[in-house]
């Protein structure tokens, strides 16, 4: 059996949706007979945590290395989340505010020690412990998987020290992601963030990205040197997981519930749905208690401020974040899932993981999306209803539309969706083939 070493950051304890990537590889790969093996960090940085997908994989071999990561850990440790003010979030665009020298200084050191991202300094311990696991476990080929992109590093620098194949696996782009710009880099920064790209990518032998959108702004990137090493490979789901779950009806006939699944952050927030949701239930006489949603997740702000001033207290509720295993029966109790990506059409090549999900739930899905895959995906399969530009009016007549519709039959029975252009066992047969047809290559090539 051949053995391929993942690293990445987001794994298992995290509750970190990027960690569902590399746990589902890990648990088909023995299947094609490839053995993974897991380079990780011990402890690591994040808001929520959930060890239960670790059991889905008990035949996978896991390193973990030291970090240390002083800016991650200063971001993550704010207990408290800046209240949102509506008047403080306007659609016009941010004033240029001039900070003081120290300030500025501050802020250019932080950058310098961020970049290409906060995991940075993950890299030395990374490197030493990635050593110790390619020549202990005989490993074949190493996968490394982002973001962060640190990782990426670590797994450039282990391919050159053992001559292992190097593939690169994006399930966000780099220096092509759709908010690079929101990190405000000066030019200098940028350059220096080219640079570990470049280093990384010419060195690889193959890049995978999680959307067919990436992988064709990969195609032209770097002078083309990427064209006919690109390889997209979705993320999915796992069919078993609903299908063995009894057919769904509805069990409260008396209220609409919508649910979102996922953290809420920069453009994907639902600032702009909850106002012509407010504004549509009182244009209607609805009743407060007539309109449920439900927000599972971590958020970047507390919007309770936001919910008076909407008069949503009793419509729209925050949960925080719930494990998977407890999320997927609410899901499947959901008459709309609520998808935001917002309207910026540097998200049009975002699939969402939870769009998968939301799929095979078998649910309606209302999608706030721009033009692109995701809205293309869900039209294909008839799934719900999207909106791609920030029209009140247009908003507000779906929601007259999916309402009447429940309303002439709140208990409606719906089974699951099973597309085989998602089912991750496919999906994972299909990185088999790739990694063997790359690591018979190389051999050939020795």
């Amino acid at each position: 059996m051949k053995r391929v070493l993942f690293i990445c950051y987001a794994f298992p304890p995290m509750a970190a949706v990027g960690a569902q990537r590399i746990v589902n590889f890990c648990k088909f790969l023995p299947r094609w007979q490839w053995q993974p093996v897991v380079l990780t960090v011990k402890g690591g940085v994040n808001s929520s945590w959930d060890a239960s997908p670790l059991e889905q994989i008990p035949e996978t071999i896991i390193y973990r290395s030291r970090t240390f990561e002083p800016f991650a850990r200063r971001e993550v440790a704010t207990s408290s989340r800046p209240i949102f003010k509506p008047e403080e979030h306007s659609m016009q665009p941010a004033k240029n505010v001039k900070l003081s020298l120290w300030r500025r200084i501050k802020h250019f050191i932080r950058l310098l020690m961020t970049v290409p991202d906060s995991n940075i300094f993950w890299v030395p311990f990374g490197v030493m412990t990635g050593l110790k696991a390619v020549r202990r476990e005989k490993i074949d080929i190493i996968v490394s998987s982002s973001p962060p992109v640190s990782g990426h590093i670590i797994a450039s620098i282990l391919s050159r020290l053992t001559g292992k194949p190097h593939m690169v696996d994006f399930r966000d782009l780099w220096t092509l992601n759709h908010a690079y710009a929101k990190r405000n880099y000066p030019a200098l920064f940028r350059k220096y963030d080219r640079f570990w790209e470049k280093f990384v990518l010419k060195h690889a032998v193959g890049v995978t990205t999680a959307s067919p959108g990436f992988s064709r702004q990969m195609e032209p990137h770097l002078e083309g040197r990427l064209r006919g090493k690109i390889t997209t490979i979705t993320n999915g789901f796992d069919y078993k997981e609903f299908s063995s779950l009894p057919e769904i009806r509805p069990s409260d006939k008396r209220q609409f519930r919508f649910l979102y699944s996922g953290s809420l952050y920069g453009d994907f927030n639902p600032v702009f749905f909850l106002k012509v949701l407010s504004r549509w239930m009182t244009a209607k006489g609805i009743a407060p208690d007539k309109i449920r949603v439900d927000f599972y997740g971590n958020h970047d702000y507390d919007y309770t401020e936001l919910l008076k001033q909407l008069h949503l207290q009793e419509t729209v509720s925050f949960n925080g974040f719930k494990p998977r295993q407890e999320l997927v029966p609410l899901l499947l109790q959901a008459d709309y899932l609520l998808l935001l990506l917002g309207f910026n059409e540097e998200s049009k090549n975002v699939i969402p993981a939870k769009l998968l999900e939301y799929l095979a739930s078998g649910a309606k899905i209302l999608a706030l999306a721009p033009e692109g895959v995701t809205t293309s995906i869900i039209r294909r399969y008839q799934a719900g209803e999207c909106l791609t530009e920030p029209d009140e009016n247009l908003l507000a007549e779906i929601l007259n539309r999916i309402l009447s519709e429940w309303e002439n039959n709140p208990s409606r029975n719906r089974g699951f969706r099973y597309i085989e252009e998602f089912d991750r066992e496919k999906l994972v047969g299909n990185l088999a083939q790739l990694l063997d047809k790359v690591t018979q290559t190389t051999e050939l090539a020795e």
